[in-house]
């Protein structure tokens, strides 16, 4: 009995085995390529993001620099840190109650506590 069902196993049989074994290797070497494609396009949207984030930090960095090296700061800080004034000018005294100093709020930068947007 058995060996009549090994006759009936012929050259079209192996063809279709090999066939079948060809179309597995292909679909799954197709689905590892898709896979693949998915996690770069992934990975690129993520460094896109991070890219842009650096460039906004810069152009901010590079204001908070342009800012710090003008005379609008350098006035700024000789009258209120020295308390300078300009000729003909008369200084005024305020005194009021102190402010606390402020406070950074946890992954805020230090400028950023300082100069209030």
């Amino acid at each position: 009995m058995h060996l009549a069902r090994l006759g009936s196993f012929g050259p079209a049989h192996v063809v279709l085995a090999i066939a079948s074994l060809f179309l597995m290797l292909f679909l799954y070497s197709a689905l590892q390529t898709a896979t693949h494609t998915y996690r770069l396009h992934e990975q690129r949207q993520q460094l896109t993001y991070e890219v842009n984030e650096l460039r906004r930090q810069r152009a901010e960095l590079e204001g908070l620099r342009e800012y710090l090296a003008s005379d609008e700061y350098l006035e700024a800080t000789a009258r209120i840190q020295f308390g300078l004034i300009r000729p003909g000018e008369t200084a005024v005294i305020v005194d009021g109650p102190r402010l606390p100093p402020p406070e950074r709020q946890p992954g805020q930068r230090w400028w950023e506590a300082l100069f209030a947007r």
